[in-house]
């Protein structure tokens, strides 16, 4: 690693940080390259390495980093003009003594994290030393996360979650750490029922695909001490079916991109449904139209050299717009939806998520996704439902009139064979809506 950041302080220009992209699958070489970048003292941009080559040209184009360091399978998926070197070239590479670049941890960026966009456009979100940091002890503080712990991770490195909670809080305190190149449910479970791994650390569809499993009884799990979930709501449904099948209560956590950390459930208080309670550093209140609002030190210095977005996302007195409506009640959080999705009924407001988890209760429904469409002319939305099921429409209906309020029950139900969702996991709203 020292080589490497060596060779790259020798290539880059100039004494600011300047941006390295990354295209490299979940492996050492990742880690090793990831950290050469950030020693130099430079900014790690990862690139998710399913990304379309139009996606990579495109956020190359925009981002304009001075380098990419790829694998060699990657590397020839690149048309660009930008240097591209794999790890080797790193290694035998020519260097010199250069002094690394030092900033004040506040001010120095160490990675730029493409958000997942799943209501608009993916934003660049950059993260300093100090963002990473204070998200990590604050976690470990709740957690209980310490150097005997040991992690399996199979989140994407090239995103925010699995970088900051999975990477960097494993090299923080030493622990030893699991990586899988992408998630799949028989191996997880195969590689979690081994006994040498403490915690677990992944988005709620992840739990859905572990309960999923054919063989999942045959696994047991009792030695994992922490089961995390982060990244999107974790219906109660799946947080109860996880603890009736393999006996552990996921701990559920909430926070983006743009703010890191800001509630969690703790580790004698986990409550289905909840995200749990603020986080201690966490300055939250509750705004207009109900939009959670938060001040912290882990929320990131702005969007990307895009000041005019970030000023419109943060209040006069420093506060960020989440753009999640959010009920708090003795500092625990309730999410209930985004702000863009919520819908209007014969005078009330209904919330996607609470339809989605009371529809969770039926056996027969696999998946959901609940939107609302404004009609012109019209008062109330149109109620869409999005259903992974093999009930009739007609069966759904029965179960909406005895189940649910009227103003919860669907205009339209549309069956799919699965629900289209962002690479973080999340329900790709602006796919739904092409759909439609």
């Amino acid at each position: 690693m020292e080589i490497c950041a060596s060779v790259l302080s020798t290539r880059l220009p100039g004494s600011e940080q300047q941006l390295v992209s990354l295209l490299m699958p979940n492996s050492w070489e990742y880690v090793v390259a990831y950290l050469a970048v950030l020693h130099a003292g430079h900014i790690a941009l990862p690139l998710d390495v399913i990304y379309k080559p139009l996606e990579l040209g495109a956020i190359l184009s925009q981002m304009k980093p001075v380098l990419v360091i790829a694998d060699e399978s990657n590397r020839l998926r690149l048309d660009t003009q930008i240097p591209v070197l794999t790890l080797s070239d790193l290694e035998s590479g020519s260097r010199r003594e250069k002094p690394h670049l030092r900033l004040p941890a506040d001010e120095q960026i160490a990675t730029v994290f493409f958000t997942s966009g799943t209501t608009g456009r993916p934003k660049a979100a950059p993260y300093t030393h100090a963002n990473h940091i204070w998200n990590i002890e604050v976690c470990s503080k709740v957690w209980a996360w310490d150097e005997h712990d040991s992690l399996l991770i199979s989140l994407r490195l090239s995103h925010w979650y699995g970088s900051v909670m999975g990477l960097s809080g494993a090299l923080y305190h030493g622990n030893t750490l699991y990586l899988q190149d992408r998630f799949d449910a028989e191996g997880t479970l195969a590689a979690l029922s081994a006994g040498n791994i403490s915690m677990f650390t992944h988005a709620p569809l992840a739990y859905s695909k572990l309960l999923q499993a054919e063989n999942g009884d045959k696994y047991d799990l009792s030695k994992v001490r922490l089961f995390i979930s982060g990244s999107g709501p974790l219906p109660p449904k799946v947080w109860q079916e996880f603890k009736d099948r393999y006996g552990a209560e996921i701990l559920e956590v909430y926070g983006s991109s743009e703010t890191g950390r800001i509630a969690s459930n703790l580790l004698n208080e986990r409550i289905p449904g909840s995200t749990g309670r603020i986080l201690p550093g966490v300055e939250a209140k509750i705004g207009a139209k109900n939009e959670l609002l938060v001040k912290s030190p882990g929320v990131f210095p702005g969007y990307y050299k895009n000041p005019q977005l970030t000023d419109k996302l943060k209040t006069s007195d420093g506060f960020w717009r989440t753009g999640d409506i959010a009920e708090l009640n003795g500092g625990r959080l309730t999410l209930k939806g985004r702000m863009a999705e919520i819908i209007r009924k014969q005078g009330y407001t209904v919330s996607p998520r609470d339809v989605e988890w009371a529809l969770h209760t039926n056996p027969a429904i696999a998946e959901v996704a609940v939107l609302g469409l404004s009609r012109p002319d019209e008062p109330d939305d149109e109620l869409v439902y999005f259903l992974v099921t093999a009930a009739s429409e007609d069966d759904i209906r029965d179960f909406c009139r005895q189940a649910l309020p009227s103003v919860w029950r669907p205009d339209r139900i549309i069956m799919v064979e699965t629900i289209p969702r962002t690479r973080s996991g999340k329900i790709n709203i602006p796919e739904l809506r092409a759909m439609l």
